[in-house]
């Protein structure tokens, strides 16, 4: 793995367009603690959209994507900075994804800890809107103390499918094992967790897979495929690793199925299934928008 450490001009990402910013709750701005990522050799990798965009093209590796990371070292510092000086009102208004472009939980978190560094500044300001922190690493275990801190983090686990033969016979990831025991340890530490099943991929069977997810402790269940989800209507996909290895790449019966599953078996509960866009979306806002003032929520708003 080549590593490269860089002192970044500005660490939060403004959100005016794109699948992030469209949806009945867009994102405000996104945060990358990381540029590249340490699973793009693994299936992620096959079909991340991040290894199309500017930051990874202008990063000057030559190492091909999954095999170079950039550190921001100062990200924590940046984000104190731009936190401390935001009036509360616009503190207020800020919902921040973390992270669309790499894993904030990639295996150099370990060493490294940006992103820890990054959740104890968030720790300290208690009246943002809502952070969701995009993970498919068991690493993230590690900092389930400091979200329960955070009261607008949520963690945000992707299981892509319960098969882990499927997901070896690809280029594997963390184990399933693993990351069904994160959402469980979440859970019970009181973490707001969602799993985003992001692309669905080919699993054993709808109901098995179906039910495991809805038992698992997760508040939200997102279904997504490759040709929702890529930001570009399945044409980054297209061109991508992914498109090549997988023939019926842009198939996406199965995750349609699996989301219809869901909504017939939550019907009249507190379980919140989305799809896509509105689903990543789809978490109401903390605050009124025109007066700040906290919102009554019982419940998360189906999408």
């Amino acid at each position: 793995m080549e590593i490269a450490y860089k002192e970044a001009k500005s660490i939060l990402t403004p959100q005016q367009h794109g699948f992030l910013a469209a949806g009945p709750y867009p994102f405000t701005h996104a945060l990358s603690a990381y540029t590249g990522c340490g699973f793009g050799q693994t299936t992620c990798g096959l079909y991340c959209y991040a290894q199309f965009l500017p930051n990874w093209a202008m990063s000057g590796f030559a190492a091909p994507w999954g095999q170079a990371v950039q550190v921001k070292t100062n990200a924590p510092e940046l984000l104190e900075k731009k936190l401390k000086n935001m009036p509360e009102a616009k503190r207020q208004r800020l919902r921040i994804f973390m992270s669309s472009t790499t894993d904030p939980y990639q295996p150099i978190e370990r060493t490294q800890q940006v992103t820890h560094g990054c959740l104890e500044v968030f720790a300290r300001y208690p009246d943002l809107d809502l952070l969701v922190v995009q993970t498919r690493s068991p690493l993230a275990e590690r900092d389930l103390p400091l979200l329960r801190q955070i009261p607008y983090a949520w963690l945000s686990i992707t299981i892509e499918t319960d098969d882990q033969h499927h997901l070896k016979s690809l280029k594997g990831g963390p184990p399933l094992t693993k990351r069904w025991s994160l959402v469980r340890a979440a859970s019970a530490e009181g973490v707001p967790t969602q799993i985003t099943v992001s692309p669905c991929l080919p699993y054993t069977d709808v109901a098995t897979f179906g039910t495991r997810l809805i038992n698992s402790g997760a508040q939200r269940l997102i279904v997504d495929t490759v040709v929702d989800g890529d930001g570009a209507d399945g044409e980054r996909t297209a061109r991508s690793p992914f498109a090549q290895t997988s023939e019926d790449w842009a198939t996406t019966t199965h995750a349609h199925q699996l989301h219809r599953y869901l909504q017939q078996q939550t019907t009249g509960t507190s379980l919140v299934i989305g799809w896509s866009n509105p689903g990543f979306c789809g978490i109401p806002p903390r605050f009124s928008q025109e007066s700040g003032v906290p919102l009554l929520q019982t419940a998360q708003h189906p999408c």
